[in-house]
Formats: structure tokens, C-alpha cells, sequence
């Protein structure tokens, strides 16, 4: 039985969940959006900031503040509603779970590991071999980050951006920089297992 987690009620999380058995989880544009759609609807209903965000074909990252808890309950809505309503659309009802029942989770306690993570998360398409640049990858918050887009209703970018410098301009560009810099290191523990070795979703 896997111990309970200790949450910060008002900490930061670095959480990624990932699809059971490798699995894709985003097939195409229509699950991207489904499940950009329920993000934002847990971040309102749980008092979520998210700070960061990255969906993968297979699995997803997340960087959340929280503001009264909410992470596993959040978590539970966030990959249920999602999984009841991909596998209604693939008539998969009753064929076992889409995603892992068990995410994993982080504490983002250091500013260190704040800007390691802002690399990781914004290279893990570019780690998978999916894109050659960051700002190719149409599903995570670098082209918000960079200054390429605004950002989706859910995400606070400014948040992160402070770390880089108190002027927004600059701010994006010592972003840029950093995220450029290339592969983190694992030093951290920032699960730098980019493989993709899914088992695609049955059509």
C-alpha cells in the first residue's frame, strides 16, 4: 500500500501523471483540449495557480500552486473526468483504467529547483523527439512563457517569469535563454525518463 502524501496545503507541486501501461492519452487535437478544458475547470473549483504545463502523448505535467490544499482531490477529478469521458468516446467503458491511478508529485521547495523544472518541463517534447524547438509544441505554456502567445485562462506565467527578472521583457528572454541552455540535469530528480515507448490507444 503506498503511504499517504504529505501536502502542503499552500505549497507548490510539480505533478505528472502518466497513461497506464505507457499508453497515449492525447490522440489527437479534440483529448488535447478536452483535457485543457477540465484543467481549467478544476483550477477554478480547487483554487489551483497553474504556474506551468506540458501534455505529452502519453502523460502530462503540471506545476500548481495551491492556495487550501486540493492537490489529490484535484488530481482524482482532473484524470477521472477525463478518463470516463476518452473512453466513452472510444466505447472503452469497462475496460480498465486510462491513466495511472497514482500521480506523482513533487515539492517545489527551492528556487533551484523551480528553474530546473521551467527547462524540464518546456524540453520534454523536445527530449522525446516530437519537435525540434520548444516553441514547435502546441500543447504547453512555452509559447506563453516566450512571449509567442497568451496564455490560456489557467496559467500564470508571470509567476515563474519573477524568477528570471522584475521586468517582463527581459524576463522572457532570460527565460528563453535558460529553457535553451538544453537538457537539465538529473541531479534533481525531475524524472528525465523521456521514452516513448507507448501502447497506442485502440481506435
Amino acid at each position: 500500500m503506498a503511504p499517504l502524501r504529505v501536502v502542503d496545503p499552500q505549497g507548490i507541486y510539480h505533478v505528472m501523471s502518466r497513461g497506464n501501461y505507457r499508453r497515449t492519452i492525447f490522440p489527437d487535437e479534440a483529448h488535447y483540449r478536452r483535457h485543457l478544458f477540465l484543467v481549467q475547470r478544476v483550477s477554478l473549483r480547487r483554487g489551483w495557480v497553474v504556474l506551468d504545463w506540458c501534455l505529452m502523448p502519453n502523460h502530462y505535467h503540471l506545476e500548481i500552486q495551491l492556495t487550501d490544499g486540493g492537490l489529490s482531490e484535484g488530481m482524482r477529478e482532473l484524470n477521472g473526468c477525463f478518463s470516463r469521458w476518452s473512453n466513452a468516446v472510444h466505447a472503452l467503458t469497462g475496460y480498465g483504467h486510462l491513466v495511472r491511478n497514482r500521480f506523482k508529485s513533487k515539492h517545489v521547495e527551492t528556487d533551484e529547483y523551480a528553474l530546473q523544472l521551467a527547462r524540464y518541463i518546456a524540453r520534454n517534447p523536445v527530449q522525446a523527439d516530437l519537435v525540434k524547438e520548444p516553441a514547435d509544441w502546441p500543447w504547453s505554456g512555452y509559447r506563453a512563457f516566450a512571449g509567442l502567445e497568451h496564455p490560456l485562462p489557467f496559467h500564470r506565467p508571470e509567476c515563474v517569469l519573477r524568477l528570471f527578472h522584475e521586468d517582463p521583457r527581459r524576463a522572457r528572454r532570460q527565460y528563453r535563454l535558460h529553457v535553451e541552455g538544453g537538457p537539465v540535469s538529473d541531479g534533481l530528480d525531475l524524472w528525465s525518463d523521456h521514452r516513448f515507448d507507448v501502447v497506442e490507444s485502440p481506435s
